[in-house]
């Protein structure tokens, strides 16, 4: 019989069929006792990258779903940059071991009306992050959806191909092929940024084999002290970073200026989203840029885009050394909640978990989030509430269903929040959810 351990190992297999065989171990140890879950708590992460984009720690949707019932998260959420690849395996995942789920993809977009300020993409005037939620189906062969999907992901390729041919020129000792050095360290053909800057690293370490001879080159490659490299290359968190800063991002030797055409409309990916069935959601950074300075303003804009929900990383507005800096990320952080709040806007929280160091969960007992956690908590039971009634009926959130039995957005929130609340992570109990006509639903799920 496999150990755990060995099974958790093979939870991030690229092969589909070795890490679902291994899942199912694991959920027949449970079974057999040999393995115990700990009953949940009311914490959840909705942004966990897998390794379909990029995962600190290479885990896959069903590792994040195991730990995830292993750290007794209450609700779990994938979100990968531009694709869908992990959302049937994560919604399989969750019913199985029995954890609320909900899938996602994450993309950046160009808004014209916003084309002097920064947005949550910063030194990019204009470019936002944005996010659909609680996808449960895949698109149908030639849609719009699909052609939208395809579309994100070759301009996602095609900047990464203009990235690797300017940081090439710039290191020709090191230069990576894209096909051979990049594309084999991500699962579903989908590499980003970060997994390019991991690809140089490991060139450098073929080329380079001594440390000395290595520090040499990244110190005369990168105008760094010898000193500050010796101590962060052996660290490789802190050291992708440093690479990364110095390479792709703004200012860097292979950063891309953003030009309009290089994003998709709001329009185009609004589309691909409903028609998939799931909640359009614009992404907040921490307030301090031009273009999120007025949380009122944004808000409304987003409603009239008819954006119902907004995502936001509440660690990075409160985990701060610097106080002064934590004093006005924790102020700006409740002055868009209470926007949201006020306009009955769900908010989406989590982590990422895309870079080395951050938290599998938020920390919402901390003074700065626990005054937060309850609507946090209600908006993560309406995103199950809404995946529990789009994959049984598509009856979803934004859906037409909604649109017609829902007079305003906080009697919704109210419906979908208590059905979120009330029906666990069972498939039986789900399907019994999705064949209940209409008046049954709103007379046991509707406001009371």
């Amino acid at each position: 019989m496999q150990k755990l351990e060995e099974l958790e190992r093979l939870l991030d297999d690229f092969n589909p069929e070795v890490r679902r065989s291994a899942f199912l171990k694991i959920c027949d140890m449970e079974k057999r006792g040999e393995i115990t879950f700990q009953p949940p708590l009311p914490i959840f992460n909705l942004h966990f990258h897998t390794f379909f984009s990029f995962n600190a720690y290479g885990y896959s949707p069903l590792h994040i779903i195991y730990k995830a019932k292993k750290e007794r998260l209450e609700m779990a959420g994938s979100v990968d940059f531009d694709v869908l690849d992990a959302m049937p395996e994560f919604l399989w995942g969750g019913l199985s071991i029995g954890i609320r789920v909900a899938s996602g993809i994450e993309t950046r977009i160009y808004l014209p009306e916003f084309k002097e300020q920064e947005l949550s993409s910063p030194n990019e005037p204009g470019v936002a992050y944005y996010m659909g939620n609680g996808f449960t189906r895949l698109p149908t062969p030639n849609s719009t959806a699909e052609k939208t999907l395809t579309r994100l992901r070759e301009i996602a390729q095609n900047r990464n191909l203009k990235v690797i041919e300017k940081i090439n020129a710039y290191l020709p000792e090191v230069a990576i092929d894209y096909e051979k050095d990049v594309l084999p360290l991500t699962p579903g053909g989908n590499p980003t940024e970060r997994h390019i800057i991991k690809a140089y690293d490991s060139k450098a370490e073929l080329v380079f084999p001594k440390l000395e001879e290595r520090i040499e080159f990244w110190s005369q490659k990168l105008c760094a002290e010898p000193l500050k490299l010796k101590s962060l290359i052996n660290n490789k968190p802190d050291f992708y970073d440093f690479l990364r800063t110095k390479l792709a991002k703004f200012g860097g030797v292979g950063y891309i200026e953003p030009d309009a055409g290089d994003f998709p409309t709001l329009k185009e990916v609004n589309s691909m989203i409903w028609e998939l069935g799931a909640i359009p959601s614009f992404s907040w950074l921490d307030g301090t840029r031009d273009g999120e300075k007025d949380p009122d303003f944004l808000l409304d804009f987003c409603l009239e885009k008819n954006i119902e929900s907004i995502f936001l990383v509440p660690d990075r507005n409160w985990n701060l050394e610097d106080p002064a800096e934590r004093k006005t990320k924790v102020a700006n952080l409740y002055a868009i909640v209470e926007a949201a709040k006020k306009r009955a806007m769900p908010i989406f929280v989590g982590t990422e978990l895309n870079k080395y160091g951050q938290k599998f969960v938020d920390d919402f007992d901390s003074p700065y989030l626990k005054p937060l956690a309850p609507y946090f908590r209600e908006s993560a039971m309406i995103l199950w509430g809404h995946t529990v009634l789009e994959m049984t009926s598509q009856r979803g959130y934004s859906s037409d269903w909604a649109a017609r039995h829902f007079s305003n957005r906080l009697h919704k929130n109210e419906f979908f929040a208590r059905l979120g609340k009330s029906i666990p992570p069972d498939k039986k109990t789900i399907d019994q959810v999705g064949q209940m006509n209409t008046p049954e639903l709103l007379q046991k799920f509707g406001s009371k």
